[in-house]
C-alpha cells in the first residue's frame, strides 16, 4: 500500500469548513443523554488564509473521559466516526472518513476534559495559530511533501509544542 502524503491548500473556504462544523456540532449535541459540554472548531480549517490538508478539526469538551461510553462509541459510529487507537494522553480522537478503503480523514474529533490542562493547550495553540499564520504557513511549506500523513502530523504537533513552551 503506498503511503499518503499530505495535500496542502490555502483555506479560502473557511465559510464551507464552518458549514461542516454547524453540521457535526448538531449531530454531537444532540446525541441522546450525550456528555458533550461545548464543541469548538479549531485548526487550520477554521482560519482564512491558513495552509491546509482539509481534515476539520473539531475540539469536544466532556465532563469526563469516562463519561464517554461504549454507547456513546456506538453513536458515533452510526454517525461513521471510528475511534483513532493510540496512545493519546488525557484524550480520545475520532475520525470520519472519505471512505473506508482509502482512509482519508475528513473530520477528526479531538475529545478532552473540561478544566484540563489538554483543553488549555488546545486553546492556547488555536490562539496561537490564529496570531502566527504566516509563520505556521512558512512551517507546512517548508515541510518535505515527501513525508507520509503520519510523519506530517508529528512534525506539526513539534511547531505547536514549541511555540507553548516559550
Amino acid at each position: 500500500m503506498q503511503k499518503q502524503k499530505p495535500i496542502l491548500t490555502i483555506n479560502n473556504r473557511t465559510g464551507q469548513y464552518r458549514k461542516k462544523f454547524e453540521e457535526i456540532n448538531k449531530m454531537l449535541t444532540t446525541l441522546l443523554d450525550t456528555p458533550i459540554i461545548k464543541t469548538l472548531h479549531i485548526g487550520s480549517t477554521s482560519v482564512d488564509g491558513a495552509l491546509t490538508s482539509g481534515i476539520i478539526d473539531i475540539l469536544v469538551v466532556v465532563k469526563s473521559l469516562h463519561a464517554m461510553t461504549t454507547l456513546d462509541e456506538k453513536r458515533l459510529n452510526l454517525q461513521h466516526f471510528y475511534r483513532l487507537h493510540h496512545p493519546y494522553q488525557k484524550k480520545c480522537v475520532y475520525a470520519q472518513f472519505s471512505d473506508l478503503q482509502s482512509l482519508t480523514e475528513v473530520v477528526r474529533l479531538h475529545i478532552v476534559e473540561e478544566d484540563s490542562k489538554k483543553l488549555n493547550h488546545y486553546l492556547a495553540g488555536q490562539a496561537i495559530l490564529i496570531e502566527q499564520i504566516q509563520a505556521f504557513n512558512q512551517y507546512k511549506k517548508d515541510l518535505n511533501h515527501e513525508i507520509s500523513v503520519k510523519e506530517y502530523e508529528n512534525k506539526k504537533s513539534e511547531w505547536f509544542k514549541r511555540k507553548l513552551s516559550v
